[in-house]
């Protein structure tokens, strides 16, 4: 019996040097980009050091170039809200069928 299951390819781990080939250049437009969005920030008027998101932001950056592991999941959740139980009311968003 031939069922999808049977047909679909193994995934097969990839070795470091291959993501890297592979996503380099991503990485690099993702890190140009927050370069430059930093770079918009240093040269606008005002002042953003008490402000929560450049904090985040560095926070971020700093999870990126610590030597600890989870790295996306640790930024994730550092930009996330914490779980709200009543997050649907908080957001004005009714139940459907209520």
């Amino acid at each position: 019996m031939n069922t999808k299951q049977d047909t679909l390819e193994p995934i097969v781990e990839r070795t470091a040097q291959q993501v890297i080939a592979d996503e380099f250049l991503i990485a690099r437009a993702k890190i140009l980009e927050l370069a430059a969005t930093l770079d918009r920030i240093e040269r606008s008027s005002g002042d953003v050091e008490d402000s929560k998101q450049m904090n985040l932001l560095a926070q971020g950056m700093h999870i990126l170039c610590d030597e600890e592991v989870d790295k996306a999941k640790r930024v994730q959740l550092l930009m996330s809200r914490e779980y709200d139980p009543q997050w649907q009311h908080t957001m004005s968003i009714a139940k459907k069928g209520v």
